[in-house]
């Protein structure tokens, strides 16, 4: 994990000031998901503060001391519509969802969903939404749309697919799901965003990340000893539609001291 913190750390301030880009990835809050020893998957989620979102995350136990074969984490820049939740936990993510009993859903974001007040309105009475406790967060609609699609359709690239036509906007969204013991990883990217750049081997293990330099900086020395290529190049600002399912391995040992 603490790969994964430094990883968030740098991803926090980074920038393409040279390129145009008028603001950091993050700064807003953070969160991290994991798999624990048990095997049950854990959320912690921080707000802004006067410190570093992530520095206030690496202070938490269970978060800087776990070991973790499965970790997704997130870092926001809120947009001006929502500047006023940045300091709350809740509207923070990733987001985990579980509302329909049948998988969890865990998801994090970048982008503006234009019509995820519609699609709020439109999901079973069933679904809570976290960020409500503050203001609704356009985020958190994704794994709630994707949760109800999976139910709906009882298949995991339908319910991708559904979802991807069902958002509008530029967004890049990564869905983790857990169904009957398999965890997927899901990419939907539309339009032009933050980018994504996904890395996998043969072992089926999958690391990735908004910006490439950050993660060749603190996994480089894994991607070259685990002989991963990298299968999704999105770059920052690039119009460009992308949609993937992967099954990820959870039966290796720890990659992620």
């Amino acid at each position: 994990m603490q790969r994964v913190l430094k990883l968030l750390q740098i991803l926090e301030d980074h920038q393409y000031k040279d390129q145009g880009e008028k603001k950091p990835v993050g700064g807003h809050g953070t969160g991290v998901c994991f798999l624990d020893k048990s095997g049950i998957m854990v959320v912690h989620k921080v707000g802004k503060t006067n410190s570093s979102p992530v520095k206030d995350l690496s202070l938490v136990k269970q978060v800087s001391q776990t070991k973790s074969r499965v970790v997704l984490g997130h870092v926001r820049y809120a947009s001006p519509s929502l500047i006023d939740t940045v300091r709350y936990a809740a509207a923070a993510q990733p987001y985990r969802v579980n509302c329909l009993g049948m998988s969890e859903v865990i998801c994090v974001h970048n982008g503006k969903v234009r019509n995820y007040e519609k699609i709020r309105k439109g999901v079973l009475k069933e679904h809570c939404f976290q960020s409500e406790q503050v203001m609704l967060v356009d985020s958190e609609v994704i794994p709630h749309l994707f949760e109800e699609h999976l139910h709906m359709y009882n298949d995991e690239v339908e319910a991708r697919k559904r979802t991807f036509e069902a958002v509008k906007g530029n967004n890049t969204a990564v869905v983790l799901t857990r169904l009957e013991g398999k965890l997927r990883l899901h990419i939907l990217q539309k339009g032009s965003t933050r980018g994504m750049h996904v890395w996998k081997n043969d072992k089926g293990e999958i690391l990735l990340c908004s910006r490439p330099e950050p993660l060749q900086q603190v996994f480089g020395e894994i991607l070259a000893a685990g002989h991963f290529r990298k299968v999704v190049s999105i770059e920052w600002n690039e119009d460009k539609e992308v949609q993937q399912t992967y099954e990820i391995a959870v039966s290796t040992p720890p990659q992620l001291p």
